[in-house]
């Protein structure tokens, strides 16, 4: 195992057409623990792919450091990083069996010359007993041992993708790097994948770089997040920390599903000692522990935002709750144990998630209920989080 250390990091493309540089990564700061699951996450052409090859040595650095352990990779060729990656497709011989698929990298780094294997045929069987040892080892942790003898073509998009694990395990490398690893298997089969991804890893506390553009994947799967856009790091943090406490409007937005409801043009006044928004249709009033990190802004513009789940019928909030605001449901969404409820507020429209016990009647009227203990205010021109 080994911590991976990413300082300063750019990676600088040249368009072919325009001629003009294109920053896929800029300035990059990041570390990850020694035997940490951290999830590069964030929209197609953020980045974190380019990161990714970056630590590969797939890519090569325009400037800054990569380590992995105390040691600087930047020159270092990808054969000598001892990295396994783990791609989208899978990147298995078609004309090859399970076990030779995952045989196949060891041959190569262990086995000598032909020449040198005749000349000693007793280190040569040993050589591949330890081989043969740590296929059936890993097949055994992935449940393939039934389908060594199997081509690629016999088995399933999830099996396909657990040979895939087997080939990056039995070299017990320091880092794993998983690029989009599920994106190929339909739902559910993902959700399983994903059990067995988090399981193996806890297994084998190798430090894991996994990409994604999936924030459920992301959430549920990395000890830590790093959100990335447009090649900036926009922060990096635990599952929970990133939900409750986004740094900006960006990170708010993608973490989270619905996303989070955005209101721009709000404004902050002071009314008695509390502090209250207004969104040009609706108002709510927030605790008087917010008074000192708005002063700055009473009488200024911010944009307000509230998580869809933080959106609740009346009639399911036990007690006289506050910030109680009459709404217009448009559309209702059936997702089982919950509905989605696209609704105009003030003129404004917002989704919440409620029970699927909710009254709520599409094209009807509906008293929702606006958790201020968990809505969010940004600086509208930086688009930073104020709380």
């Amino acid at each position: 195992m080994a911590k991976v250390i990413l300082r300063n990091l750019n990676k600088t493309f040249v368009d072919q057409q325009s001629k003009k540089e294109v920053n896929a990564v800029k300035d990059l700061d990041l570390e990850i623990h020694d035997g940490e699951f951290m999830v590069l996450v964030g929209p197609s052409g953020c980045g974190k792919t380019t990161t990714m090859r970056m630590v590969a040595g797939l890519e090569e650095v325009t400037s800054g450091e990569i380590l992995i352990g105390e040691r600087v990779v930047n020159d270092v060729p990808p054969r000598d990083r001892n990295i396994a990656m783990v791609f989208q497709n899978y990147a298995l011989y078609p004309h090859m069996s399970v076990y030779d698929n995952m045989a196949f990298g060891l041959r190569l780094r262990m086995l000598p010359p032909i020449w040198e294997q005749l000349a000693n045929p007793g280190k040569t069987k040993e050589i591949k007993a330890s081989i043969d040892a740590k296929i059936q080892a890993a097949a055994k942790k992935l449940d393939i041992t039934d389908y060594l003898d199997r081509k690629p073509k016999a088995l399933s998009g999830g099996q396909r993708q657990r040979v895939a694990l087997g080939r990056a395990i039995v070299r017990e490398p320091e880092v794993f790097l998983m690029d989009e690893p599920l994106s190929n298997l339909d739902a559910k089969l993902r959700v399983q994948t994903r059990f067995e991804l988090i399981n193996l890893h806890r297994e084998l506390k190798v430090t894991t770089i996994y990409v994604t553009h999936d924030q459920v994947e992301a959430m549920t799967m990395g000890q830590r997040i790093a959100v990335m856009n447009n090649g900036l790091l926009q922060q990096c943090d635990t599952p929970q920390n990133i939900y409750r406490h986004p740094a900006n409007m960006f990170v708010a937005g993608f973490i989270g599903m619905p996303p989070m409801n955005f209101v721009k043009g709000a404004t902050v006044q002071m009314e008695g000692a509390r502090p209250v928004i207004h969104c040009g249709g609706f108002s709510v009033t927030l605790s008087a522990e917010r008074t000192n990190v708005l002063a700055a802004y009473v009488g200024k513009e911010v944009v307000f935002g509230v998580r869809p789940e933080h959106l609740n019928d009346k009639s399911l909030v036990s007690g006289t709750p506050e910030n109680v605001i009459r709404a217009q449901v448009e559309v209702i969404e059936q997702m089982g144990a919950t509905s989605n409820l696209y609704i105009s507020l003030g003129g404004h429209a917002l989704v919440s998630v409620v029970d699927a016990s909710t009254i709520a009647k599409e094209n009807a009227p509906l008293d929702i209920v606006i958790d201020a203990e968990h809505c969010h205010v940004f600086d509208k021109d930086t688009e930073k989080a104020i709380f």
